[in-house]
């Protein structure tokens, strides 16, 4: 009883806040990526979200979870490195393109390979750690876990991009 009426109230604020933080932006922004400021924000929603569902999904205990969420910290916060480059990369890449520089383009792709190696490296070394807190069961429902909050992520995403049209 007691986690459905957390899971119910952490549910109302963190939707609360984008809420409120979608309506304190101006309508010129519409169409301006977030600020690091903003996307910092929402990663940190994200991940407390996360955090809370994931421990209901594999029946987390107090020691499992003491080790669990340090390590996902660490690779999330890894991973967020990466993946700003990368979108950093993709920008410079369409700027590239656009202006047709295409002399510039080799060296820039070959830095965009390195860091999808990177991140597959990262994946690689998250889950060799996981594995050694987590059960076989564990295990098997955080895969689940993590494609379906995935899922759920990119739901809510589209949803508020067709809220801001």
């Amino acid at each position: 009883m007691k986690r459905e009426v957390f899971k119910i109230l952490l549910s109302i604020i963190l939707l609360l806040g984008l809420a409120a933080n979608s309506m304190a932006e101006p309508p010129e922004d519409f169409d301006r990526p977030p600020s690091k400021e903003q996307m910092e924000k929402i990663r940190e929603r994200i991940e407390t979200l996360r955090m809370w569902r994931l421990t209901e999904a594999i029946n987390l205990d107090e020691k499992s979870s003491a080790k669990l969420f340090p390590l996902l910290k660490k690779f999330d916060k890894k991973r967020a490195e990466v993946e700003n480059a990368q979108r950093e990369g993709m920008r410079e890449l369409r700027q590239l393109l656009k202006e047709k520089r295409e002399t510039q383009l080799k060296g820039l792709l070959e830095r965009l390979e390195k860091s999808h190696k990177e991140l597959q490296k990262l994946k690689e070394e998250e889950w060799v750690e996981l594995k050694n807190i987590l059960t076989i069961e564990q295990q098997a429902k955080f895969i689940i876990f993590q494609q379906e909050f995935d899922r759920d992520i990119r739901k809510i995403i589209a949803e508020a991009r067709e809220r801001k049209m």
